[in-house]
């Protein structure tokens, strides 16, 4: 190697990409309460003394987002004929542990807390804060009152994918009663749902306010997308505070805008998403 070879691989400088952060995309499904009834135009709460059996988890499909294929566990007929949803409870728990941040449309009011509740009825232990992104405020903060509907079949349709697969209740009835060949259509089911959900997260990326940091905030984190980690990008306007002035961008890969960190005019520079 001769000395001009050695001095341009010196003056050479490779900075490392982002490390984007682990997404867990995940959807489960619920057997139903049922109850007692003596009317069947029911009039306020049935009281818990006239419950016969809680909701239990039927089955959940996951999808990391590196691109791996989704992935489900569901009951067998005779878990789902005893009502014991331990086993998969503890397979999703174990996912929901490893992950960044996970992903779940009404994540945060129903597949969270019932979860929380399944992993407590089966003696699983807790897992502390869990750090979430719920693709239903995602929406409802962007959209509002401007489309029909925020859920995931109609974000899905609204945005050019595929829908869900088509349902009735007896698929849940039959399932809940431990019917081999309805499980595994339940699972299907819910491997389409999260297949949707990650594609629909991606499609809201742009429009979502206050969506955190996807990527880890290194030594280069001034030259990348916060949400996907590109360094390509267009300035885009400002972004003006009651102090300070900051550039914004746009990122030609995901679309996302955010601006950079420091204030114009300072000697640091960086980037926050918006």
């Amino acid at each position: 190697m001769s000395p001009d070879d050695i001095d341009s691989l010196v003056g050479e400088v490779v900075k490392p990409k982002p490390k984007p952060v682990r997404l867990l995309f995940y959807d489960i499904e619920t057997a139903p309460k049922t109850s007692y009834l003596w009317d069947m135009k029911v009039n306020g709460w049935v009281g818990t003394h006239m419950l016969l059996s809680d909701v239990f988890i039927l089955s959940y499909a996951t999808k990391w987002s590196d691109n791996s294929k989704p992935q489900s566990g569901v009951l067998t007929p005779s878990e789902a004929r005893g009502q014991d949803d331990s086993r998969i409870v503890k397979s999703l728990s174990h996912l929901v542990k490893q992950a960044d941040y996970v992903v779940a449309h009404n994540g945060d009011s129903f597949d969270l807390p019932i979860l929380n509740a399944r992993m407590a009825a089966n003696n699983l232990g807790s897992f502390g804060h869990v750090q979430t992104i719920d693709t239903l405020k995602m929406s409802r903060s962007a959209f509002g009152k401007g489309i029909a509907s925020h859920s995931l079949d109609f974000l899905a349709g609204f945005f050019g994918f595929d829908g869900k697969h088509s349902t009735t209740f007896s698929l849940w009835d039959q399932s809940y009663r431990g019917h081999g060949p309805s499980l595994k259509q339940m699972a299907a089911y819910n491997r389409q749902d999260v297949i949707l959900l990650e594609q629909v997260f991606h499609a809201l990326k742009p429009y979502a306010k206050n969506l955190p940091r996807l990527v880890d905030a290194g030594e280069y984190r001034q030259e990348h997308c916060t949400s996907c980690g590109s360094d390509e990008r267009k300035k885009d306007g400002y972004h003006r505070t009651k102090v300070n002035t900051f550039q914004r961008y746009r990122c030609l890969s995901c679309g996302r805008r955010y601006r950079g960190w420091q204030a114009i005019g300072s000697k640091k520079s960086g980037s926050i998403g918006l």
